[in-house]
């Protein structure tokens, strides 16, 4: 029997519900040679209906690498997802076959209960969602009557019960975390609004002299900047996806300190805990050397949030080196420090022969006070539990 056979051999099978029969003609069909997203999606749902997960998840696996936008394959990747309690993936995958059949002239059969399904499900998700929000907020004396207006706007726009008002700018804040309504927009930020930056200058020597004792000593702590771990960078990596091209070695990553890259420096260290750092727990500060290799770019982007601002120390500079951010363009100088919102499109290049390395950190935008620093810290270190937890 061909494998085109046993392929319509184990689709009468599926029908009439003999699973066993279903997956020994789809196997036999895999076997010999067929290769097809339908083939793949049978045989899931054979193994689904003998209870064999693990091989259900990895033959919807196969169909989702060759259709990414299957119906039915992200439907049961997100069943098989939620049945082992990955409510954030499961979300996603929930969530991407809603926007695909929304853009359908009609419904194929057999999907629209599970598309109504998948719908209360992710509506459930929802309000679990917001209620933990909530919940967290409420634990530092959060009363929305008191709060201030643009944070409330910002909750709403994250809980999904407000939309965004239509932007006008060619690049607006679009970051794909956390958005705070009514922030100024500015690009490079003006430095008379940063008073620390000139101290930050003044040490650019210190810095870079424990920088080059790094790279003597230490040169293994420089890794890929952008890494294909569990919070993944945007697909338009520009081809960086854990390329040597631009690595770093981290003094805080994610919040959390690097003993031995601080050890190397502790005078950048102790420079860094004088300013503003972006305190939130399981996201920020990141503080490091971020090293761009010769001929290489980073392609246009966004950040997460546009509460905090990016800054940049110049340390090792070699000509034509250049940052874009939305439609203002500046060259990288040695010992020329800028902030700039990184929730705006932008992109790097280093189009010399020779590396490039910055100080890179961020730190919270001079217009939030006291009071709305603990509360958007508060509020994204709740989404960064909730994500971890689920």
């Amino acid at each position: 029997m061909t494998g085109e056979a046993q392929f319509d051999a184990g689709i009468k099978a599926l029908k009439a519900g003999r699973a066993v029969d279903a997956r020994a003609q789809f196997q036999g069909s895999i076997d010999a040679g067929l290769d097809t997203a339908q083939l793949w999606l049978g045989f899931a749902l054979a193994c689904v209906m003998q209870g064999d997960l693990v091989a259900a998840e990895a033959a919807v696996d196969q169909v989702l690498s060759r259709e990414g936008k299957n119906l039915r394959a992200l439907i049961i990747k997100g069943d098989l997802l939620a049945g082992r309690n990955d409510d954030q993936n499961a979300a996603a995958h929930y969530s991407l076959a809603l926007r695909i059949a929304s853009l359908l002239p009609s419904v194929p059969d057999g999907i629209a209960k599970d598309l109504s399904r998948i719908q209360e499900h992710l509506n459930e998700l929802s309000h679990r969602f917001r209620q933990h929000l909530i919940e967290q907020l409420a634990a530092v004396g959060y009363q929305r009557a008191s709060a201030p207006s643009r944070f409330n706007d910002a909750l709403d726009l994250m809980m999904g019960v407000k939309a965004r008002d239509q932007e006008t700018d060619q690049f607006p804040q679009m970051p794909h975390v956390f958005y705070m309504p009514h922030l100024p927009y500015r690009t490079f930020y003006p430095k008379e609004y940063l008073p620390w930056m000139e101290s930050l200058e003044g040490a650019t020597d210190t810095i870079e002299r424990e920088l080059s004792g790094l790279l003597s000593k230490r040169q293994d702590q420089f890794k890929p900047y952008v890494h294909s771990g569990l919070d993944k960078a945007p697909a338009d990596d520009g081809g960086l996806l854990d390329s040597d091209s631009w690595t770093s070695a981290y003094l805080w990553n994610d919040g959390e300190p690097e003993p031995e890259v601080m050890a190397a420096c502790p005078e950048t260290a102790k420079l860094m805990e004088s300013l503003p750092l972006t305190h939130i727990k399981g996201f920020s500060p990141s503080v490091l050397f971020s090293k761009l290799n010769a001929g290489a770019t980073i392609a246009p982007h966004t950040g997460m949030i546009n509460a905090r601002l990016i800054c940049h120390l110049p340390l090792i500079v070699p000509p034509s080196c250049g940052l874009r951010v939305g439609e203002d363009e500046r060259e990288v100088v040695r010992g020329e420090a800028w902030a700039f919102d990184d929730s705006i499109n932008h992109e790097a290049w280093n189009r010399s022969d020779e590396d490039r390395i910055i100080l890179l950190f961020d730190v919270w935008r001079p217009e939030l006070n006291e009071d709305e620093r603990m509360l958007i810290s508060t509020l994204l270190g709740a989404v960064k539990q909730y994500r971890t937890s689920t």
